[in-house]
């Protein structure tokens, strides 16, 4: 593995480290966990940016907040992006902020 995508790795991990701390302050079952799952979703199942479910998130100030740690990611790289959403799903279904069976609904 190169130093190229030795440190893609660590920006992707610190990403993900920190969008997993945010979550430790949303209250079981809020708007806010649902408006997220449902961002967080639309990413995983479509591979690609959900700008619309994104934009929505304006009304969910905590969920956006953690949404944007995610979205830096975008603006640095899509291939980033993808890989951590894919991550941030699983996280979402060990958080404990909604019940799994949400994150896992299709």
């Amino acid at each position: 593995m190169n130093d190229f995508q030795k440190e893609d790795i660590q920006v992707i991990n610190k990403a993900l480290s920190e969008f997993e701390k945010s979550l430790k302050s949303f209250e079981r079952d809020s708007k806010d966990a649902f408006a997220l799952v449902i961002f967080i979703n639309g990413c995983y199942d479509t591979q690609r940016f959900a700008s619309n479910k994104y934009s929505v998130l304006v009304h969910y100030q905590q969920a956006r907040q953690s949404a944007n740690i995610l979205e830096r990611l975008r603006r640095h790289s899509i291939d980033h992006f993808n890989q951590a959403i894919k991550s941030a799903h699983s996280i979402l279904l060990n958080s404990n902020i909604v019940h799994p069976d949400l994150v896992l609904s299709h």
